[in-house]
């Protein structure tokens, strides 16, 4: 989808969500878009088939009647911070590839820093380990742009700082969870959220980093494949009711955007909320099995450094600083 079609669509809701009781004219609405009324007709029933309900009143024009809660611009930035500069342009679309690719290949060609990419689905979404991550309508699948948040040496506070912003949202919108080390939320011990993080480095620090972020949110579990359904779960599962999910992105952007600047700006970083992750960590003080490639390491999870390195003892007493690794709680876990 070209951007500008993102951009009239977007400013089409724009305008149905500020009118008193979203009815407004196709003279106007053709008038305010500099599009034909055909190409409007055309991007009301495109809304139409992704949730969104009008009625046309002839001589007076269309009313918004439904709005489905998808992670569009225009519902998600009346609950941003006044100071949030994540989320101020955000690009929805009914399905991706992989919104990480997408705002990739947005950062190289210049895209702002705070842009999201969002969609109703992914056909293509992954997790660690380069696995397929199951992204069915009713989940958040977004990516965030963030340029020159730290030095390379940092590079691996970003999802930790993230885990971190996803936590504080959750809790915020009433779903308890916990964070397992490096880069997942849990609840009930089931996963629930994934994120992952792509950078490129311009010397010593990081020209950009992208931070991919799927949360199984407005779908039953069951949806879920059976090879991870007994390790995951979902925001509807657990709770008993949907969550409004662009209110919880924008939660998510406003811990993020603190997060990241103070980051940026020399005065934050994994060990100014080292206490925070520990308090709500899933992974400390339990037996782990760490993957590293195709070796393991199992001991008992004592503590996360200010770096954000696990720190394990294996059964012969020595201590191991994993910077990386996949943390699994039973031999069977495919997470």
């Amino acid at each position: 989808m070209a951007k500008q079609e993102w951009s009239t669509r977007d400013k089409m809701l724009e305008l149905f969500m500020s009118a008193p009781d979203r009815t407004i004219s196709g003279e106007r609405l053709s008038a305010a878009l500099n599009v034909s009324r055909t190409a409007i007709w055309k991007q009301i029933k495109a809304l139409e088939l992704n949730g969104f309900e009008f009625s046309a009143t002839p001589r007076v024009g269309y009313r918004m009647t439904r709005v489905p809660d998808e992670l569009i611009g225009p519902l998600v930035s009346p609950h941003l911070d006044e100071a949030c500069r994540l989320g101020r342009r955000i690009l929805w679309a009914p399905e991706r590839t992989s919104t990480n690719d997408t705002a990739i290949e947005l950062a190289h060609d210049g895209a702002v820093h705070g842009l999201v990419v969002t969609a109703a689905r992914q056909t293509g979404g992954r997790g660690r380990q380069g696995r397929v991550w199951q992204s069915p309508a009713g989940g958040m699948w977004f990516s965030v742009l963030v340029r020159n948040p730290c030095a390379l040496s940092q590079a691996g506070d970003l999802t930790l700082l993230a885990s971190v912003a996803v936590h504080r949202a959750l809790h915020e919108s009433g779903v308890e969870a916990e964070i397992k080390w490096p880069n997942d939320i849990l609840v009930d011990g089931r996963k629930i959220c994934g994120i992952l993080a792509q950078m490129r480095a311009d010397g010593e620090t990081v020209d950009y980093a992208v931070i991919g972020i799927g949360i199984n949110a407005n779908f039953h579990r069951e949806a879920l494949p059976p090879d991870v359904f007994d390790h995951a779960t979902t925001i509807l599962t657990e709770c008993g009711q949907p969550v409004d999910r662009p209110l919880l992105l924008a939660r998510i952007l406003n811990q993020l955007d603190a997060l990241y600047s103070n980051l940026a700006q020399g005065a934050g970083g994994f060990a100014a909320v080292r206490e925070e992750w520990k308090t709500h960590a899933h992974t400390l003080g339990r037996t782990v099995h760490v993957r590293l490639g195709d070796t393991f390491i199992t001991g008992y999870a004592e503590d996360v450094d200010e770096r954000g390195v696990l720190l394990v003892r294996d059964h012969a007493g020595v201590r191991h600083e994993l910077h990386s690794g996949e943390v699994l709680f039973s031999a069977s876990e495919k997470l």
